[in-house]
């Protein structure tokens, strides 16, 4: 398959260098990731061991990526969630030069996006489920085996105008083709029948120790470790549940994290039992990766995908009568430090303060 990589960071930059095996695949991004490729291939660090992928095709210009190959079978849409929108307009010229769209972004909304212009019938929803992370430009880690892939058919909506899912079964809204491809990078794959259900079961574990970690400056495992924390954790969780409720989305297991498992106990177990448990997930499911919103606070980036988070709680719930207090003061808190209108300093392990702001 031609198979176009549009963003190359730390998932795009696996994926993408794990399906050249195969496919031919050509990377669309930023002039200093595409020189480093051009320059001495991309690195892939692996637990067992790394290597180079030298054979991938790399440009920063449109115009020059379907020079080279003016057809492809797939893309992948890798940016962040928050740049999605600009990053795949100037693609609208090239609509009939793509079967089908990939996104195995964070969030629940990037389907609908590319659906709009592209047409639904030709987008999969995707989710990775391994931390990856950038060492240096150029190189890709995957840092550790547990977790996995997930695909979904997005399909199209027979009547009434409502956006839904077909009836046909899981694979069968996936070409062969695809599922083959994402089985060749070698880790667990499964396909689901319902997108949303994916999505948002992927987003309940970007959301674990994430938002909380951010506004104090603590690693996930540190935040588990607070009882305080730990309760706006589980009643942020909380929240979000009762939003997939409303929307009638049911929670699935994910390749390595029994999320069904998950909501049961966020439902049910009281906190003392629950924390312990939770405090061990955190641990085993990023490894020593801080959470992606304190990762971007860090590296001073203006944009953050908070709103591709809590912030999808809050908004989902705007229509359907489903209050989120929680979520929506941590998008808040989140927003103002990216913005930089809130200094860090001010926040940096006040949990007396995240507390009373959360409590109302």
């Amino acid at each position: 398959m031609n198979i176009l990589i549009i963003g190359a960071g730390a998932i795009g930059g696996y994926l993408g260098g794990k399906l050249a095996v195969h496919h031919s695949v050509t990377i669309y991004d930023r002039a200093r990731l595409v020189d480093a490729v051009h320059t001495r291939g991309l690195r892939i660090i692996e637990p067992e061991g790394e290597y180079t992928v030298d054979n991938l095709s790399a440009f920063t210009s449109l115009e020059d990526v379907f020079t080279h190959t003016p057809r492809f079978d797939l893309a992948l849409c890798c940016v962040k969630a928050y740049d999605t929108a600009e990053a795949i307009e100037p693609l609208r010229p090239y609509t009939d030069r793509i079967a089908l769209w990939l996104t195995p972004q964070n969030g629940v909304a990037n389907e609908e996006l590319l659906g709009q212009i592209f047409g639904r019938e030709k987008i999969i929803a995707g989710t990775v489920l391994n931390p990856i992370s950038i060492p240096e430009v150029g190189t890709v880690r995957l840092e550790m085996r547990k977790g996995g892939l997930g695909l979904a058919g997005v399909g199209i909506e027979a009547s009434a105008g409502q956006h839904s899912l077909t009836n046909t079964p899981a694979e069968a809204s996936i070409p062969e083709s695809v599922v083959t491809a994402f089985e060749s990078i070698g880790l667990p794959l499964r396909v689901y029948a319902d997108y949303r259900a994916m999505k948002w079961s992927k987003l309940l574990l970007n959301m674990l120790g994430n938002a909380t970690s951010a506004i104090l400056d603590m690693n996930t495992v540190e935040a588990f470790a607070d009882r305080r924390v730990f309760a706006i954790e589980v009643a942020a969780l909380r929240e979000a549940i009762a939003v997939m409720d409303a929307l009638k989305v049911q929670a699935v297991s994910l390749p390595g994290y029994p999320v069904t498992w998950l909501v049961f106990a966020i439902r049910y177990l009281p906190l003392a039992i629950l924390q312990p448990i939770m405090r061990r997930m955190a641990r085993s499911g990023r490894g020593e990766k801080l959470p992606s919103l304190l990762i971007d606070l860090n590296a001073g980036r203006p944009r953050s995908e908070i709103d591709a988070l809590n912030g999808a709680v809050s908004e989902a719930s705007q229509s359907i009568g489903v209050k989120t207090p929680v979520n929506d003061a941590l998008t808040s808190i989140v927003r103002e430090l990216v913005s930089g209108h809130t200094d860090r300093a001010a926040w940096r392990q006040q949990v007396d303060r995240l507390v009373a702001l959360t409590s109302h």
